[in-house]
């Protein structure tokens, strides 16, 4: 079907296509309307079709479709700079994707050929695409296809918005040989992003690496990849003479796009990491400061589950030394930051003997499904999702009682453990922004003192990595 011939159709019965986007490797995309919400918003339809429609080529096809929209629909839960998955289905042999859409320009507006940006403008621009991608390589997966094209600028808040994942796009090119064997016949990349093992079908994390600081250098010189000039001798980008800046930003952007992936960072932890200790609101400080060892509060138990909360439960030593640092929106900000105690459902569940209750309209087999609200014994309050009895995606956790040092934790969690990007606040107005797992400090993150100083880096399992007497434990 041609693409302009969908427009004004209503696929699904639910979604009409309102204007063609474009074309690409995947297939063609659409701006639509939901026609069964109020107000009918927008979103975007994403149409996938392979290349034949072989009952074998289609097996794979569906397959791999409903893999990649789980990961799709996982990476849009755990971060607010990815756009959600509302939607997948097929068809007529061909497959859907309803995704957010996101009111903004592509990075393409702000990257033009013959500018050049300053060092500091790099560093931030650096440090927003990799906390983003940081999330997705958190999860393993590799986006492969970076470039301003897919790096969007969110209009209501000048975020990054990470768009146009390269796995599912393997769907377009899938073709079956003599053999009956199926396989994928498109090299998911674009030229002068795309490093060489990305390019021989081998992909890894530290690809992704590799387009970030293409593009960090492409800013920096005013020049398009395609442009780059490269060392015959071992393939390395020849750029360090063309711009002037410090020698710590071009060892990061070297190491970033070195030829052979086993000499880059490899992950976007490690990246923002080595950004951290040249960013220019950075302040180096030989204060030191330890956090005593962490408590477990038992607060409530679902239907034949419990509930264990993990948290860092006692305030930081202040350092002295003034310092700023800016701090982007971690996912779950935009719905939680602000959440105040609302007032409660009408319906309410006693959900254990001691007392502690959950309100709210989800109760789906027996188990806590959807959003809602925790009241604890203790005095304590949990607002946000829960899935099969546990805390699991956007929740804010608020410590109500007297004795206990925090304020809340706003963040993600899942099966009721902080994991993944979280913000835990004390009481005393220090903070805590970064990663977590297994309910502790793992990952790149930052502590920030009520004073305004700061402690920044990798945690490893509450230990802040290259400082002995540094903890989260």
């Amino acid at each position: 079907m041609d693409a302009d011939r969908l427009i004004y159709t209503v696929i699904r019965k639910r979604y009409r296509i309102i204007r063609f986007l474009g074309s690409g490797a995947f297939g063609d995309t659409y701006l639509a309307e939901d026609l069964d919400l109020p107000s009918h918003p927008k979103c975007v339809v994403k149409q996938l079709k392979p290349k034949t429609s072989e009952p074998e080529v289609l097996l794979v096809a569906r397959r791999l479709f409903e893999s990649e929209a789980e990961f799709l629909y996982r990476l849009g839960q755990l971060s607010k700079q990815i756009p959600k998955l509302f939607a997948h289905f097929e068809e007529n042999d061909e497959f859907y994707l309803v995704q957010e859409f996101v009111d903004g320009d592509n990075l393409t507006a702000e990257i033009i050929p013959g500018n050049k940006w300053s060092e500091g403008e790099v560093i931030k621009l650096l440090q927003e695409i990799l906390e983003v991608l940081a999330v997705v390589h958190q999860q393993n997966i590799i986006h492969r296809d970076i470039k301003p094209q897919n790096l969007m600028r969110r209009r209501e808040d000048g975020k990054i918005v990470l768009i146009d994942f390269g796995a599912v796009k393997e769907i377009k090119g899938l073709a079956a040989n003599t053999q009956g064997q199926v396989t994928s016949t498109i090299v998911i990349g674009s030229n002068g992003y795309m490093p060489n093992e990305q390019a021989n079908s081998k992909p890894r994390l530290c690809s992704d690496i590799y387009a970030v600081g293409v593009i960090g250098i492409q800013a920096l010189t005013g020049k398009l990849p395609i442009n780059f000039q490269e060392d015959p001798s071992n393939g390395e980008i020849i750029w360090r003479n063309k711009v002037n800046v410090s020698n710590k930003l071009a060892d990061v952007l070297t190491k970033m796009v070195r030829y052979n992936f086993s000499q880059r960072y490899q992950t976007a932890s490690e990246a923002l990491q080595a950004l951290s200790y040249i960013s220019p609101a950075r302040l180096k400080s030989t204060t030191s400061w330890k956090l005593p060892s962490r408590r477990k509060v038992l607060v409530a138990t679902g239907v034949g589950a419990g509930i264990l909360v993990i948290l860092v439960l006692a305030p930081f030593i202040m350092l002295r030394t003034k310092t700023t640092e800016n701090f982007t929106q971690l996912p779950c900000d935009a719905e939680l930051s602000s959440l105040s105690l609302p007032p409660l459902p009408d319906k309410a569940y006693t959900m254990h003997k001691d007392g502690s209750k959950y309100h709210g309209y989800l109760v789906q087999n027996k188990k806590l499904n959807g959003k809602g609200t925790l009241l604890f014994k203790s005095g304590d309050r949990y607002d946000g999702e829960l899935k099969n009895d546990k805390r699991d995606g956007c929740g804010k956790y608020s410590f109500l009682t007297e004795t206990i040092s925090h304020q809340h934790y706003i963040g993600q969690y899942v099966n009721d453990e902080p994991e993944g990007l979280g913000r835990l606040r004390w009481k005393n107005g220090n903070e805590y922004r970064g990663n977590f797992k297994n309910g502790k400090c793992d990952g790149y993150g930052v502590f920030q003192f009520a004073n305004g100083s700061f402690k920044s880096g990798v945690w490893q399992k509450g230990n802040l990595s290259g400082e002995k007497i540094i903890s989260c434990d």
